[in-house]
């Protein structure tokens, strides 16, 4: 018979390889870590349609989705902003919190999991009694959390922000509100923990970090992202999104950081990185350029001045994604 702590290794042989190879590949390639854009603290609550609402200006954006059941939340923004964040659902519902969603580990997007987690009976209203609140990520967030230690040994992510149900099929589905919401992983996009939520009755797609509509792609090689998965990612967005006239509207998309877009953004956006793909394949794989001739090159020229910020500027992108190619 198998022992408990021999199975658990072989369900995690997979993420352990991976965290392995992470730490090898950073000591013969310096890993660049993608930064998420500074907090605006500036709140804001948008209905976006349907029973889904955006809450922008604590981090990373929350999504909040809302009737008779009560409220279902995806990510929590970031830390520090907790209480924000529960202060701006009660203004959207005084129904309880049922569910959370972390869509991947970026701080941002996890920062108030811990002030949610302590609701009793998910209440924002101070009421104390009713079922405790479900947190849901993919597994690999749930492990990574779970294990992340600081330079002294000490525990990164507190317990109680840990999601309590880490899925690990393709595609989670749930009814909430009379809604059916489908929760589908994107693995080795930003991370390889990333979630996008769709509530098909609202038609609103909620990305994470996979689509920011401000930036480059973030993409975290030492959390098992990557540019291939991104842009696999974003076609798989593109299956299910639909615009309505003209090209606009439809479906609409809450980017982990930015402004509500459309399939039109999305699919300017996905265009950008295969064009990017192809520029560094025929620059470092073909014409064989080293990092510094890359840079040089300057292959993001015509997206530099709407993209390249101080905190995830276009170099820093080139460098990270440089390896990929290698």
């Amino acid at each position: 018979m198998i022992s408990l702590s021999m199975q658990f290794l072989i369900k995690a042989r997979p993420i352990l390889l991976s965290l392995i190879f992470a730490v090898l590949s950073t000591t013969a390639f310096a890993q660049v870590i993608p930064s998420e854009p500074p907090v605006s603290g500036e709140l804001e609550i948008i209905h976006v349609q349907g029973n889904v609402w955006l809450i922008a200006g604590v981090g990373g954006n929350v999504a909040v989705q809302a009737s008779e059941q009560g409220v279902f939340v995806v990510d929590t923004g970031a830390n520090g902003f907790g209480e924000d964040v529960i202060s701006a659902i009660a203004k959207i519902s005084d129904r309880p919190i049922r569910y959370i969603v972390n869509t991947s580990i970026a701080d941002q997007h996890i920062g108030g999991n811990s002030d949610l987690a302590i609701l009793p009976g998910g209440s924002t209203s101070g009421a104390g009694r009713g079922a405790r609140i479900n947190v849901i990520s993919q597994e690999n967030v749930l492990f990574r959390m779970s294990v992340s230690r600081g330079p002294n040994g000490e525990q990164i992510h507190p317990q109680l922000s840990w999601p309590t149900d880490g899925y690990y099929e393709p595609q989670r589905g749930q009814i909430f509100n009379g809604e059916a919401i489908d929760i589908i992983h994107m693995p080795n996009a930003y991370s390889d923990g990333d979630s996008v939520v769709y509530f098909r009755g609202s038609n609103v797609l909620v990305s994470g970090d996979v689509f920011t509509n401000t930036g480059l792609p973030l993409i975290d090689y030492s959390q098992g992202g990557s540019l291939a998965g991104t842009i696999d990612a974003l076609d798989q967005m593109l299956d299910i999104t639909i615009s309505d006239d003209l090209a606009e509207g439809g479906t609409y998309i809450i980017p982990g950081h930015g402004y509500i877009s459309d399939e039109a953004d999305l699919v300017e956006y996905r265009d950008m990185t295969y064009i990017i793909r192809d520029r560094l394949q025929k620059l470092i794989v073909e014409d064989g350029l080293n990092l510094r001739q890359v840079l040089e090159a300057r292959p993001l020229l015509g997206w530099e001045s709407r993209y390249n910020r101080p905190e995830w500027t276009v170099n820093m992108f080139l460098e990270a994604v440089y390896q990929e190619f290698q």
